[in-house]
């Protein structure tokens, strides 16, 4: 499932394209799990040295690890007869993080960057390019981000085409993935939240 929904969390003022890993939301949802950050629990990198539905002897972790498994809400992993067993798995990947503003500048530029770890990056902005604008359009190029010129009609125009991301599976990107897919579950829960938009 393709959807957008708006980044907060520090990230700034953007909309992301988010690959909900279906499987993943319903298995969350039918053990009453919600994100895998918080409760205490901030061990990602502890459950991305396990194999995912595989057991593992307890004996073979580090006391850290054996705490942070231990503590692990209902839905992260099992623990039982010495060994342990992780079922989460990142619940969604960004595909597409894009800012939305008026003519672009370095302000845009810092604003889309904080996604430079995470996924493609895009810029859409609706006043059209002045004279100088291509040096300005070489250095967004130059860092891989997309820029698009949205016409008063809607239509887009594609000024810079972004460099294509390839996913990195890290703590960092997993504990991101956790606070998009918590945007998405707020967004659902809400009686006033827009509906969910196809991503293009």
């Amino acid at each position: 499932m393709l959807a957008t929904v708006p980044t907060s969390a520090g990230f700034g003022v953007a909309e992301l394209q988010l690959d909900i890993d279906d499987a993943e939301h319903e298995r969350r949802h039918a053990v009453g799990s919600g994100v895998a950050t918080g409760y205490g629990f901030g061990g990602l990198d502890v459950l991305m040295a396990l194999p995912h539905s595989l057991p593992v002897p307890l004996e073979s972790l580090s006391n850290q690890q054996r705490a942070h498994v231990r503590g692990a809400p209902t839905g992260i992993c099992t623990v039982t007869g010495g060994q342990v067993v992780r079922h989460v798995v990142r619940p969604c990947q960004a595909r597409l993080a894009t800012v939305r503003t008026a003519s672009a500048s370095h302000l845009t530029m810092d604003a889309v960057q904080k996604f430079i770890e995470f996924c493609t990056r895009r810029v859409i902005i609706t006043r059209a390019p002045t004279v100088h604008y291509p040096e300005k359009l070489l250095e967004f190029g130059v860092y891989g981000i997309g820029v698009c010129l949205q016409h008063p009609d809607g239509q887009m125009e594609t000024l810079e085409e972004p460099r294509p991301w390839r996913t990195k599976h890290s703590p960092t990107g997993w504990r991101f993935a956790e606070t998009a897919h918590g945007q998405f579950l707020g967004q659902q829960s809400s009686p006033h939240a827009p509906t969910l938009s196809p991503a293009p």
